[in-house]
């Protein structure tokens, strides 16, 4: 209660200013944020807006649950002279410590290169998918949250430490944003836990004709994650079976999840003539020197706009194309090789799919009020156990083995200024 105060007392205090402020010297103030409860059919699992870094959320922590929509945002921008502007932006929402402590998502100077061409460096936001941009602004968002099925799919933080550059060409009636970028990144999941990404290397490319958009990207990084409970208990068991079911040794290479590659490719389109909207995206995950990296997600969504009302509908979905069992073992120590590295491979299969019906109200400028339902359905490979636990957080024992439908209820209000 003492958060959900907290959050309703700064919502209340930045909201009663619709504009941006203007702090003198070309500095203004902007901000955004979002109130959010979600409440889960489930007392097995929690259900979080981040797989990766948030700790608790709806169902078997809370009932009600504030940690997954809720954040606050403020951004301050100095444009320092012409060519030369200042962005920084601090974001208050659930960390993997289960504080709120504000993060630093970005902080970088941009410089107009060109009329059409700027450069920025510092601590941007990698452009990997269509609303990449804006994560955390849930108000320019139709739905309470992006598709978690897609928007969780990179193992990559809402930020990285590097530069990119955005050209504006015009060909004709199209307008269009070619976006290279290069940095690094790493991503807290808990006290001990972490992913790291290096070599970051991406570009996103999006054309604009009327009420149209078209957006391609591809990204490519080398990814490491430290996770003590897999790096040093796991994959130590794997080597000790190496060394009497030969088997076994390939296959703990490739279970490893230390400087693996990972590909990231995506396509997305979005129409809205201020009356309707048709809008999604799919996208790709592989790897070439791991065997538990590859899936595929996506969403389609549509809705119409009337007057002060969105009502909306969409079905998002994520897919792994990984072996989930291991038969391969050899020697006396088979059936001990097989159980372990079937267990192993089973958590790594998080097919699930959601479908959503929700509408927006916007009642007051600038502000919102968004009410959804979702239900999740998780899906095992061919009733194989620990492989229905789809993408949700804090499992108990046996969640995992059997399919899975959940019911998700959620009302937030959104607000910037």
């Amino acid at each position: 209660m003492k958060k959900l105060l907290t959050l309703v007392s700064l919502s209340a205090l930045i909201t009663s200013h619709a504009y941006a402020l203007d702090l003198g010297h070309d500095v203004t103030l902007k901000g955004f944020g979002t109130l959010g409860i979600v409440n889960s059919s489930t007392g097995n699992a929690d259900f979080t807006a981040n797989d990766f870094s948030q700790p608790k959320g709806a169902g078997r922590t809370e009932s009600l649950s504030l940690n997954p929509d809720s954040r606050l945002g403020l951004q301050v921008d100095w444009q320092a002279t012409q060519k030369l502007s200042i962005t920084s932006q601090a974001v208050s929402k659930q960390g993997p410590d289960n504080s709120w402590i504000p993060d630093l998502q970005l902080a970088f100077a941009k410089y107009k290169l060109l009329s059409n061409l700027d450069i920025r460096a510092g601590r941007i936001r990698p452009a990997l998918f269509m609303m990449s941009d804006y994560l955390d602004m849930y108000y320019a968002n139709p739905w309470i949250r992006p598709p978690t099925e897609l928007y969780n799919m990179a193992p990559i933080a809402n930020h990285m430490e590097g530069v990119d550059f955005l050209y504006r060409p015009e060909t004709g009636p199209v307008s269009w944003l070619i976006q290279p970028f290069y940095g690094y990144s790493q991503l807290p999941i808990s006290r001990n836990r972490t992913v790291t990404e290096n070599d970051i290397l991406g570009i996103n490319i999006s054309a604009n004709i009327d009420d149209f958009t078209l957006r391609g990207g591809y990204t490519h990084f080398l990814m490491t994650w430290a996770d003590p409970n897999y790096n040093n208990k796991a994959l130590p068991i794997l080597s000790q079976l190496s060394a009497v079911d030969p088997a076994v040794l390939a296959q703990t290479s490739n279970l490893s999840l230390t400087n693996r590659d990972l590909n990231i490719a995506s396509l997305g389109a979005n129409w809205d003539n201020g009356n309707y909207f048709v809008m999604g995206e799919l996208g790709k995950k592989w790897s070439t020197n791991s065997t538990v990296l590859d899936q595929y997600s996506g969403y389609f969504s549509l809705g119409a706009h009337l007057d002060k009302f969105t009502p909306y509908f969409s079905f998002s979905a994520t897919k792994t194309t990984n072996a989930t069992s291991f038969t391969g073992g050899t020697g006396p120590y088979a059936p001990i090789s097989n159980e372990v590295l079937t267990e192993i491979l089973s958590n790594f299969y998080l097919n699930q799919n959601t479908k959503t019906l929700g509408v927006r109200y916007d009642f007051y400028k600038n502000l919102d009020l968004k009410v959804q339902w979702d239900r999740i359905d998780t899906n095992t490979q061919n009733g194989q156990a620990g492989t229905g636990g789809g993408l949700l957080n804090n499992q108990t024992n046996d969640f995992a083995n059997k399919n899975q439908a959940i019911d998700l209820f959620s009302v937030a209000c959104d607000f910037i200024f």
